[in-house]
């Protein structure tokens, strides 16, 4: 399976998990009052975002062995960020976010696409 193929399967696999942890966790979990639209729009946003850069941008810096455990805290902490900011949230929310759905979505992957 090419690269870009095997990419494309990893984002929509991203998507279909990580939206619906992200949404249930922000309403039920953290209580967070947000609109469900808002959740969705800025959830695929961030996940586009950080598996571009996870698959293509990190590579061209990071060595091979480390790549999928930096890579991965990488993305964990820019999407803390990135939540923190559009959701107006705090960052230990924003954090316990973006950790739950990344660590879901990697054992997810690792049972789906290997």
């Amino acid at each position: 399976m090419s690269y870009g193929i095997y990419f494309l399967l990893s984002l929509i696999l991203t998507l279909v998990v990580e939206i619906p942890i992200l949404f249930l966790a922000a309403k039920y979990l953290l209580k967070i009052k947000i609109q469900t639209k808002e959740i969705i729009y800025w959830g695929v946003f961030v996940n586009l975002f950080s598996l571009l850069y996870l698959w293509f941008i990190f590579p061209l810096f990071l060595s091979l062995p480390n790549y999928i455990l930096i890579g991965e805290i990488l993305v964990v902490l820019i999407e803390s960020v990135i939540l923190l900011k559009v959701l107006k949230i705090n960052f230990k929310n924003a954090f316990v976010l973006s950790l739950l759905t990344n660590l879901l979505s990697y054992l997810v992957g690792i049972m789906v696409l290997r």
